[in-house]
């Protein structure tokens, strides 16, 4: 039997399969692979042009014009700190390609946070603005929002001027339809909204308030998301991303044992304001 009492305030809607905080992921790994196993396994023995993170060596090529030959590379012998931070500076030059159309300094802000915040969790104001704004432009027919207001409109008991459980888990059903916010659009893959997160991990929706007058409501939804800074071993071994000099340092940071910076959690909300009116009053 259902249960038809009211439902008290904050409720959840919708909880993902996948959870929050989930330092196990496989992407969330690092300083767990020596480097017999990234060149072997990962096909990463060349990594960058100027520097040969394995050996502690800094590449340069002199200057000038050589009709017949060019001179041998000059080597400077470097510590792990020097390599480290010339790959970062390297990982920011090479996302240039997948972040020149806006969100640019967003991503850098997530390299600076991977080199210094130790694994610490990173929220963002833009990032948030960004999420926002992907949730309130998706007018398809699977947006999440949509089907939530309409959910509502269907579930809002209007004469008791409440939701019950029942209308709570309605509104659940029709959320698992949809699909959630991702950043995974064609301009994303250029204006460094896809290489900050590009799929979110998981997904927790609220409602927290909800006002009923007569033959109308107005509530507000909480949406919370989570992604993770860090690459697994699909991310690296898919093209073109194998290929790519960004990816390809990344991983050497984050998962080479001498290395070994931390990924992160991307914690990202949204608190949006929707109305809708009763179906059956609108239609008398």
């Amino acid at each position: 039997m259902s249960d038809t009492g009211a439902v008290r305030l904050p409720c959840t809607l919708f909880r993902s399969q996948r959870r929050m905080d989930d330092y196990f992921a496989d992407d969330m790994r690092c300083g767990d692979l020596s480097e017999q196993m990234l060149k072997a396994q990962y096909a990463l023995k060349n990594v960058s042009e100027t520097i040969d993170p394995w050996s502690g060596e800094r590449l340069r090529y002199p200057f000038g014009n050589y009709a017949f030959s060019r001179p041998a590379t000059i080597k400077e012998r470097i510590n792990y700190q020097e390599v480290a931070n010339q790959l970062f500076d390297e990982m920011r030059q090479h996302s240039w390609l997948v972040s020149f159309f806006g969100h640019r300094e967003l991503f850098l802000r997530m390299v600076n946070h991977m080199q210094h915040g130790n694994g610490m969790p990173f929220s963002d104001s833009t990032l948030n603005f960004a999420y926002e704004q992907q949730i309130r432009n998706d007018r398809t027919d699977k947006s999440a929002l949509i089907r939530i207001k309409n959910a509502l409109s269907k579930s809002v008991n209007f004469n008791d001027k409440n939701i019950d459980m029942e209308g709570i888990s309605d509104i659940g059903r029709s959320i698992k339809q949809s699909v959630l916010p991702q950043f995974d659009r064609w301009k994303d893959r250029i204006n460094g909204l896809g290489i900050s997160v590009h799929g979110i991990h998981a997904t927790t929706i609220t409602l927290r308030s909800l006002n009923v007058s007569e033959g109308a409501y107005v509530a507000l939804v909480h949406f919370q998301a989570q992604d993770h800074f860090g690459l697994d071993d699909r991310d690296i071994m898919t093209q073109p991303y194998h290929n790519m000099p960004l990816f390809r340092i990344w991983f050497i940071l984050q998962r080479w044992h001498k290395m070994g910076f931390k990924p992160f959690m991307v914690n990202m909300e949204a608190a949006i304001e929707i109305s809708g009116v009763n179906l059956k009053y609108e239609n008398k």
